[in-house]
């Protein structure tokens, strides 16, 4: 920003939002969520609670700016970048190398990810906001699928269940190699994703 120059009112907002994230994201790694508290995050960020308040509805909203800043986006662009250049298998073996250096990078936000799966579904008063935020995410990859399979592929099934089932097997993966690291290969990942999509699409017209 130049010197002298005033940031407005958004920017100013926008810069403490970013603080909150990067501050959360720092607390969730050393405590966990349900060990976090907003008056800890705010510390940590150097604001006020109020402050949190007044860009976070809760502490599980302020958990899923986290995750989709530091792991679904991430994520997500690895479905739109990784381009066809040889067999289904070869394909989602690179993918599946990208993907398994994102979970490794982001391990913090991987493991919150699950304990804030696991939260939602001990509450039963955030199960419903939960539950509609995943389904959220699941519509968000089944455009995806469409886009990137659909052209190429029939699916036999619904994009949105096809995504669930690329979710299930993808968190699968990712809590084994949590619990044994070099159980599963990034090349073994792929050629269970590409078994994934053969198994549920059939070869499309031309």
């Amino acid at each position: 920003m130049p010197p002298g120059q005033r940031l407005t009112r958004e920017e100013k907002k926008a810069r403490t939002r970013e603080r909150l994230v990067d501050a959360a994201a720092r607390v969730f790694a050393r405590k966990g969520f349900a060990g976090t508290s907003l008056d800890e995050i705010a510390d940590e960020a150097g604001v006020t609670k109020g402050a949190v308040y007044s860009n976070f509805d809760s502490k599980e909203d302020l958990v899923r700016a986290v995750l989709e800043e530091r792991l679904e986006t991430p994520l997500r662009s690895i479905a739109w970048e990784v381009d066809r250049q040889g067999s289904m298998e070869e394909d989602a073996v690179r993918a599946s190398e990208q993907l398994g250096a994102v979970l490794d990078q982001q391990r913090d936000a991987l493991l919150l990810s699950f304990e804030f799966a696991i939260h939602a579904a001990r509450d039963t008063d955030f199960r419903d906001d939960f539950v509609a935020y995943h389904r959220d995410a699941i519509k968000g990859m089944a455009e995806v699928i469409q886009e990137r399979l659909g052209s190429e592929f029939a699916l036999e099934l619904p994009a949105e269940a096809l995504a669930s089932i690329f979710n299930a097997v993808c968190n699968g993966v990712a809590l084994e190699r949590l619990m044994n690291p070099d159980a599963l290969s990034d090349e073994v990942f792929g050629r269970l994703l590409a078994a994934v999509v053969e198994a549920f699409t059939a070869a499309g017209e031309g």
